[in-house]
Formats: C-alpha cells, structure tokens, sequence
C-alpha cells in the first residue's frame, strides 16, 4: 500500500510512522495491532509512504518528536525520540540546570 521510495540513497532518511500498528476510519481511528508498520521517507521531494512488514524496520529510527526528522535518542527522562539538533533545547525543568538559583 503506498508508494515505496525506490532510492537507496534515501535510506538513512527513512522513518517509522507507525510501528505495528494502524488507524484508519474502519476501526474509528483507534490503534489496530498490526503486522505492519507504516514507513515514510523524509527526503526533499520524496513522497514514498508505504506499509510494510519487512524485517529492515526494526533498524529505522522514529520520527523526532521536534522536527520529523529521523531521531538519533530518546531523552533519558520522558523518552521521546528527538534528534541532536531538538534535543539540545528539549529540557525539562527540575533536571540539570536548576530554574532559580537556589544559594
């Protein structure tokens, strides 16, 4: 279903939309377990969008939370993926640098 990017060049740029599962309007839009996975490549220009159930999509990486683009980690406290560039201004307050200055 969809189109495939064909590309092999893309590949490091492809993302997990949807891993294992789906939503449609079938099911009222709620999450469906599912053999496949939704893949999307985020490409300039490419619109390749496919479900799959390929083996190499436990080696792609989710979208960042920030920006769409492939995460590189998850943040140690809430676990969201982001990639380096979003995760170097997410923070939370409580956790490293202290809001106020407490001397």
């Amino acid at each position: 279903m969809g189109t495939a990017c064909r590309n092999r060049d893309h590949r490091a740029l492809w993302i997990v939309v949807q891993r294992n599962y789906n939503r449609s309007a079938f099911n009222g839009y709620r999450i469906t377990r599912s053999a496949y996975s939704l893949v999307r490549c985020t490409a300039p220009g490419c619109n390749g969008t496919w479900r799959t159930r390929a083996a190499f999509v436990d080696t792609l990486p989710d979208p960042c939370t920030g920006c769409g683009q492939p995460a590189g980690t998850p943040c140690r406290i809430c676990r969201r993926p982001y990639c380096q560039t979003c995760l170097t201004t997410h923070h939370h307050e409580g956790y490293g640098t202290p809001a106020t200055d407490a001397r």
